[in-house]
């Protein structure tokens, strides 16, 4: 038996009254200095939300028929409760309970406050159980895809700022204006890392925290991971809500969504918790403590694989400059998050196919995607350490050993098209060195990936154009495929965009702050790019620097393709062929 409208719509209500209680009540318990009136309040809120949450079970499952269809759908909310109450039990009789390091490290002690932790992670469990059909709901409404993804990574930004807003998330003699914050937000959750305020010193580890989950929402769009959710708990996704995530990552068939949303996550996990062992290990004789190591290692995989460049120390990675293990991880994680998921699916398979020797299935080739994307980055991060070494040879890197002055040539090569880390202080650099970065940033890194920029498959097809048109072939062409003029159209619409927002923002800065035009571009094209390099400008911008920066930061988020199918409503294509004006061009 199905359950009726009526009842989802009860069923809804309820969930949704639940997590917004159990929100405030997580807020007030870590967001606001501890006070006896804050626990007591957190409590309450916390107890009514998980009253109401095992209600809502409950209704479900005397509503919804057969039990198994029940059981598939809730299984994992029913093991939450299960573990749970076992948990209070043992707690409320005196026991340690499976989470008694936890508590401690949170310096929970009486049973009242393991009482409101125990409810608040029931409560966030059952949010995240619960997001895939709230998604749903979202991917049905009849919005097109460009304006979903603007309506979402704004939703994101904005309770970002509420976040950071928050008294505990920065030092008590530090407050932070809701221009900050917006700031902040905006940078973190378009993997930009342009900062405001120093990370290390500005907030406390429960900001940090938050920026730590902006990222990550950031980089893989929150409406993604929801859908993964719903396929990892059996649930599925609906057609509209697979077309708006195919458009997201580029995904060439709608039936291929579900199974690019499973290896996106499971990649990016991966990817995550091997490079924070790696740090971990890197960071033992810097980071004393084993929780901050941790903490430490944990934030910069993920700001360094979603290509964020944000950075829980004050000068970012400058006192890494002499860690191999730490520069060497951090750079493998931004170039394989700049490479984009088609290609590392594509990767994945074609080396499947050489274990099992079944090169001749499509599936197990390289695709034109896959080889542009890694003959550009080759060529990139080769030719970008090769000029930077010739450049600032005797300049920024003299005084250091001949290796030495190539892994730093290598690294700022590869973070100034995407991540936005450094591990030397930009303003030692000369002026064309600064304008090659500059180019770097503007390409940016591939398609579909969390890197930013015009991208590469962008220039590309603009050369293969170029080439064509010089040569009189009648299309374009890239290793003996012809480029479609869709693809081309949208390329050119790309890079002109580009430009346009690129020489809007740098004229823009210039009124405002009237710093040098080197310096003013450099900051221009790094937040458009969504790179963070600094060269000292944001931390000094004036309120509506800092506002143009934010625009140009979500821009290049989302780019100039998307803003125009969100903002420009669709129209159909005329039947009839209008007389052909002859123009002079040149």
């Amino acid at each position: 038996m199905s359950i009726s409208p009526g009842q989802t719509c009860l069923q809804r209500s309820l969930l949704l009254v639940a997590g917004l209680l159990g929100l405030v009540a997580f807020l007030l318990q870590y967001g606001f200095p501890p006070r006896p009136s804050t626990l007591s309040w957190s409590t309450w809120l916390s107890g009514v939300a998980v009253l109401l949450f095992v209600v809502e079970m409950i209704l479900t499952a005397f509503w919804l028929r057969p039990w198994h269809l029940f059981l598939r759908r809730r299984w994992l909310g029913l093991v939450l409760i299960v573990l749970l109450l076992g948990e209070v039990l043992v707690v409320r009789f005196g026991g340690k309970g499976w989470l008694a390091p936890f508590l401690q490290t949170f310096s929970i002690r009486s049973v009242t406050q393991a009482y409101v932790v125990l409810a608040q992670f029931y409560i966030l469990g059952n949010i995240l159980l619960h997001l895939p059909e709230l998604n749903v709901g979202w991917a049905h409404l009849k919005v097109r895809p460009g304006l979903a993804f603007l309506g979402a990574f704004a939703l994101l930004i904005t309770g970002g700022t509420g976040l950071l807003l928050l008294p505990r998330a920065v030092p008590v003699d530090q407050p932070l204006s809701f221009l900050e914050a917006l700031f902040t937000s905006t940078s973190a959750v378009c993997v930009t890392g342009l900062v405001v305020r120093d990370t290390a010193t500005g907030f406390t580890t429960f900001g940090q925290a938050i920026l730590l989950v902006l990222i990550q929402l950031g980089g893989l769009s929150i409406m993604s991971l929801a859908a993964t959710l719903a396929l990892l708990l059996g649930r599925g996704i609906g057609i509209r809500e697979a077309h708006l995530l195919r458009q997201l990552f580029q995904v060439p068939f709608l039936t291929e969504t579900g199974r690019v949303l499973r290896f996106i996550v499971l990649f990016t996990l991966t990817a995550e918790v091997v490079g924070m062992a790696l740090l971990y290990v890197g960071l033992s004789d810097f980071v004393m403590d084993p929780r901050q190591r941790l903490f430490q290692s944990l934030f910069h995989a993920v700001s360094a694989f979603c290509n964020a460049g944000f950075s829980t120390f004050s000068n970012s990675l400058v006192p890494m400059a002499q860690r191999p293990l730490v520069v060497g991880t951090i750079s493998g994680l931004l170039i394989l998050g700049g490479l984009g998921f088609a290609v590392m699916i594509n990767l994945v398979s074609y080396v499947r196919g050489l274990a099992t020797r079944s090169r001749s299935l499509p599936g197990h080739r390289l695709i034109v995607q896959t080889r542009l994307v890694l003959t550009l980055t080759i060529l990139l991060l080769l030719g970008g350490t090769a000029i930077l070494a010739l450049l600032e040879w005797e300049g920024a890197f003299s005084g250091h050993s001949l290796g030495d002055k190539v892994s730093l040539a290598f690294f700022q090569s590869a973070t100034t098209r995407t991540a936005g880390f450094s591990t030397i202080d930009l303003t030692l650099l000369s002026v064309p060195s600064l304008f090659l970065m500059i180019l770097l940033m503007f390409i940016g890194g591939g398609s579909g990936s969390t890197a930013g920029g015009v991208k590469l498959s962008t220039i590309a097809i603009m050369w293969a154009n170029l080439r064509a048109i010089g040569k009189g072939l009648p299309q374009a062409r890239l290793w003996n495929r012809e480029i479609s003029p869709t693809a081309l159209r949208r390329s050119v619409l790309v890079l002109a965009g580009g430009l346009v927002f690129a020489a809007l923002g740098i004229f823009l800065l210039l009124i405002t702050e009237g710093r040098p035009l080197e310096l003013t571009a450099f900051e221009a094209i790094s937040a458009l790019g969504t790179v963070g390099l600094s060269l000292g400008l944001t931390p000094e911008l004036s309120a509506p620097g800092r506002v143009v920066v934010i625009i140009l930061m979500f821009v290049g988020r989302l780019g100039p393709l998307t803003l125009a199918y969100g903002l420009v409503p669709g129209t159909r294509e005329r039947r009839v062929r209008l007389p052909q004006a002859r123009i002079l061009v040149g």
